[in-house]
C-alpha cells in the first residue's frame, strides 16, 4: 500500500486533502458539541480537574489501610462541605453588595467624573482647526454604564458554577471509583509489550497533569489568601469575594491576575474615597501577584509548562466564547493538559513544541 502511494502522487494528494477536510469537519462538530452540551460538559471538566487534586488525598487514606470506597466517600463529603461553605459565604456577600450597589455606583461615577475633569476630558467637544465636533459627553457615557449589571454578571457566573455542585460531585464519584480500572484494562486490551508502553505513557501524563493542577491550585490559593488578608487588614469590604475572584482569575495568566487586582483597588477607592489608601493597596496587591506569579510559580513548575502567548490568546477566545467566564478560567489549564498529552506521544510531540513558549 505504501509503495502504491509513493508511485501515485495524485492518490497521495487526494488522501491528504480528504484527511484535512475530515479534520475540519471534526473540529466543527467538536465545537458544536461543546456549545450545545455546555451544561453537561463543563461540570465533567470541573470534576476531572478536581479529581486530580483529590487523588493524592485518597491515596494518603489508602496507604493507612482505609478501604477505597470509604476514602472516596470521606473526601467527597469534605469537598461537598467546603463547596457548600464557599457558596454560602458568596451568597451572603452578594446580598450585602447588592443592597448597597446604588450607593457604590454613585460614588464610582462621581470619582470617575472628578478624575476626567482633572484631565480635562469631561467635555464632549473636540476642535479640528476652525471646526468643533461634538461627541457624547463623559457624563452621558457614565449614565449608560451600570456597575450593578457588570458585577451581577460576574457574580452570577460564579454562582452558576457553584449551583452545579451536585452534578460535579456525581461525575467526581464515578471518576474516582474508576480511576485505577483503566490501567488494568490495558493489560487485557494490548499485548504485554504494548501494554507496558501505553501504561508508562499514561502514568507519565497523569503525573505531570497532577503536578500542574495541584501546584497551580495551591499557588492560586496562596495568592488569594494573601490578597484576602491584605484587604481585611485595610478593612476593605467583601474581602472574601475579592479573594475568591483572585483564586479563580489567577488561572487566567497575566490578564486574570491584573483584573483580580484592579477590582479591589477600584472598590477601595470607592469605599474610602482616599487615593493614597487605594495606592497602597494597589502596591501591595501587585507585589503579591508579582512575587507569587512571576517568581515562585516558575521555580516550582519550571518553564516546561509554559504555553505560547498566541495559544493562550486563542484558548481564551475559544473557551470564553464556548463557555463564558468559566471557559476563560479553564482555558489555560485545558491547554496545558493538551500540551502534556501531546508531548508524551512521540508522533504528536512537534505539536506540543509549537504550543510551548520555548525560545
Amino acid at each position: 500500500m505504501a509503495k502504491e502511494l509513493d508511485n501515485n502522487p495524485k492518490l497521495t494528494s487526494y488522501i491528504k486533502t480528504l484527511t484535512f477536510l475530515v479534520g475540519i469537519i471534526c473540529v466543527i462538530l467538536a465545537g458544536f458539541v461543546l456549545l450545545e452540551m455546555r451544561s453537561v460538559i463543563v461540570p465533567l471538566v470541573l470534576a476531572l480537574i478536581i479529581s486530580f487534586i483529590l487523588n493524592p488525598i485518597i491515596l494518603f487514606f489508602e496507604k493507612r489501610h482505609i478501604p477505597e470506597i470509604i476514602s472516596i466517600i470521606l473526601v467527597l463529603t469534605a469537598t461537598f462541605f467546603v463547596l457548600f461553605l464557599i457558596a454560602q459565604l458568596i451568597n451572603l456577600n452578594i446580598k450585602s453588595f447588592l443592597a448597597n450597589i446604588n450607593q457604590y455606583e454613585e460614588r464610582f461615577k462621581s470619582i470617575l467624573t472628578k478624575i476626567l475633569d482633572g484631565l480635562s476630558l469631561a467635555s464632549g467637544a473636540v476642535r479640528f482647526g476652525n471646526e468643533s465636533t461634538q461627541f457624547p459627553t463623559i457624563s452621558a457615557i457614565l449614565e449608560n454604564i451600570s456597575i450593578k449589571d457588570i458585577v451581577t454578571a460576574i457574580l452570577g457566573s460564579i454562582s452558576s458554577i457553584l449551583s452545579e455542585t451536585f452534578l460535579v460531585l456525581l461525575y467526581l464519584l464515578f471518576l474516582l471509583i474508576g480511576r485505577n480500572k483503566m490501567i488494568h484494562k490495558l493489560d487485557v486490551a494490548f499485548d504485554s509489550e504494548m501494554s507496558l508502553k501505553v501504561k508508562t505513557i499514561v502514568k507519565k501524563i497523569n503525573k505531570q497533569i497532577n503536578k500542574y493542577i495541584i501546584t497551580k491550585t495551591l499557588i492560586s490559593l496562596l495568592t488569594a489568601v494573601l490578597v484576602t488578608i491584605t484587604l481585611w487588614l485595610f478593612n476593605v469590604e467583601f474581602a472574601f469575594i475579592w479573594g475568591f475572584l483572585t483564586f479563580l482569575l489567577n488561572f487566567i495568566p497575566n490578564i486574570g491576575s491584573f483584573i483580580a487586582t484592579v477590582f479591589p483597588i477600584t472598590f477601595s477607592l470607592i469605599q474610602f474615597d482616599n487615593v493614597m489608601i487605594a495606592v497602597w493597596i494597589g502596591i501591595i496587591l501587585f507585589t503579591i501577584q508579582f512575587l507569587v506569579g512571576s517568581v515562585l510559580e516558575p521555580k516550582i513548575l519550571g518553564q516546561s509548562m509554559g504555553i505560547s502567548p498566541v495559544v493562550v490568546l486563542f484558548s481564551l477566545l475559544f473557551w470564553g466564547y464556548a463557555w463564558g467566564i468559566i471557559g476563560m478560567i479553564l482555558a489555560v489549564p485545558l491547554a496545558v493538559l493538551i500540551k502534556i498529552i501531546l508531548e508524551n506521544i512521540s508522533g504528536l510531540k512537534p505539536l506540543s513544541i509549537l504550543m510551548s513558549d520555548y525560545k
